[in-house]
Formats: C-alpha cells, structure tokens, sequence
C-alpha cells in the first residue's frame, strides 16, 4: 500500500516528466528544463521506499522520456507540424551559391570603395554593395573603382585612373 510520501512522489514524478516533454517542444534549457530535471530525480527519491524501489522507478522514468523523445521525433519530422528545433524550408543546391559566370556582367562596372581596401573591403556600384579585393594593394575609401575579374566568387577591382 502507498503512503502519501509515494502519491506525492508519483506527482512530483508526473510533473517533472511533463515539463521534460514540454522542454522538447521548446526547446533552450531553460525553466522547463531545468526543473523537470529537479522535479524527476524528487519524484523518483519520494516515490522507492529503499534504493531498489528508487532504481526501479528511475528505470521506468528514463524509459518514458526516451519514448516522448521518439514520439516527439517522429511528430516534427513530419512536414504537418512545424518544428522548433528542424528548418522546415528545403534549400536548394543551385540556389545556395552564385556561379562565377553569373557574376561576369560586372566586369567593366565603374563604383566607388565604400570601405578602405586592405586589399579586401566593400564597395558600391550601380547601387549594389559587393565584398571586394583590389589585387595586392592598399585603396582609399571614396576611391573611384572599376571592376576587373570576377574569380571564384571574388570580386576583383583596381582604382580607377
């Protein structure tokens, strides 16, 4: 027979368990977390009588979180409910990166360094703000500039004469 020492552990472990769930589904470490954590370890201390009891209990409780961890596993990672914890958008490979060849059109384009170029900084052309390198040497900001090569994503410019 259980003494009210054992039904309040069963509460205490009941809670602790569901604030764990709830920290799956917002996940951060934070109050949820934390005190489903504090509020388990006291649910399984007060509900074993002897430290059998205790081991048990303990036992049963990592194997319902690991079952709430695989239930809530399987419901986010169907498309249906929004996770908080996976991107829900798929990204698209050729649409992550800009082809070289995309960017040769540049080449010829006459701008000003918005940044002092170390040989890297920033600089505007037609409106547009690029990451640029100058080839191996120092440019002043507000220096006319004038796109050279395009080269694996770089951007090359020289300081316009």
């Amino acid at each position: 027979m259980m003494g009210a020492v054992q039904i309040l552990g069963v509460i205490v472990l009941i809670i602790g368990i569901l604030l764990i769930g709830v920290e799956f589904y917002m996940p951060g470490f934070g109050f949820p977390g934390i005190a489903g954590i504090i509020f388990t370890a006291a649910g399984i201390f007060l509900t074993g009588r002897n430290v059998q009891e205790r081991v048990i209990v303990g036992v049963i409780a990592i194997v319902i979180i690991a079952v709430m961890l695989v239930i809530s596993i399987v419901i986010f990672s169907s498309k249906k409910i929004k996770s908080p914890i996976k991107l829900d958008e798929d990204l698209q490979g050729k649409n992550l990166f800009i082809d070289a060849r995309d960017m040769e059109y540049l080449i010829g384009k006459r701008g000003i360094a918005i940044t002092d170029l170390k040989p890297a900084g920033k600089g505007e052309f037609d409106g547009v703000k690029f990451d640029i390198l100058s080839k191996n040497y120092y440019i002043k900001k507000d220096s006319p500039l004038v796109i050279t090569e395009v080269k694996n994503n770089r951007i090359m410019v020289e300081e316009e004469k």
